[in-house]
């Protein structure tokens, strides 16, 4: 088997509190790890560079999909990482988890790894989730925390919008008879959420069940 060359990417809007805790476990562990700080207000790239993590901060707000887009793009280009891991800044995955999941890469043969939440935070995630399990026997597609096959993201990246949550992703992957695969994890609540629960944000979601009638 190929040998394994694992970076986790954890997108962040002014999350600092939780996101300090993620990154003192993991600098702890010695994982590789990068930082996408998409242009937060709290001082989180001054924590990142006093703490020496590596981090890209934009220069703007791109918001969630273009934030780990480009970050993906960064891996792909410059970095010869055969997975990704995206694990989100806010604190509601576990880090126990995250290192099962490591080691699941070594002993699984998949191309993507959907961690299944068994809490979803909003009535339109539970919805659109039973929608994918329907089409294509998965769970929680807007799971944060992810695995992706460097190779393989790299053949579908240019086809991923801004207007999915990333659920595109398994559209493609299973389009083209990708490895996808869910694991079920334990979440933390979150207290708040960088994306919302508004009305917007819900539709947003449920157009993420038009990926299931294409």
């Amino acid at each position: 088997m190929e040998n394994n060359k694992i970076i986790i990417l954890i997108p962040s809007y002014n999350e600092l509190p939780t996101l300090k805790i993620i990154c003192n476990k993991l600098l702890k562990l010695k994982y590789d790890f990068l930082v996408l700080d998409d242009c937060s207000t709290d001082k989180t790239d001054y924590w990142l560079e006093s703490k020496k993590i590596n981090f890209i901060k934009n220069k703007n707000n791109l918001g969630y999909e273009i934030n780990l887009i480009d970050g993906f793009k960064h891996i792909i280009e410059k970095t010869k990482y055969t997975h990704i891991i995206t694990f989100d800044g806010d604190g509601e995955h576990k880090i126990k988890d995250l290192i099962k999941v490591i080691k699941l890469i070594k002993k699984w043969q998949f191309d993507l790894l959907i961690c299944n939440r068994e809490k979803k935070n909003r009535w339109s995630e539970r919805i659109v989730s039973l929608l994918f399990k329907l089409k294509y026997d998965l769970e929680d597609p807007l799971s944060g925390f992810k695995v992706y096959k460097v190779n393989k993201l790299k053949k579908i990246l240019k086809n991923i919008g801004k207007n999915y949550f990333l659920t595109d992703c398994i559209f493609y992957f299973k389009k083209k008879n990708y490895k996808v695969f869910n694991y079920d994890i334990d979440t933390i609540k979150r207290v708040n959420s960088r994306i919302g629960n508004n009305f917007l944000t819900n539709l947003k979601i449920l157009k993420c069940a038009l990926l299931c009638i294409k």
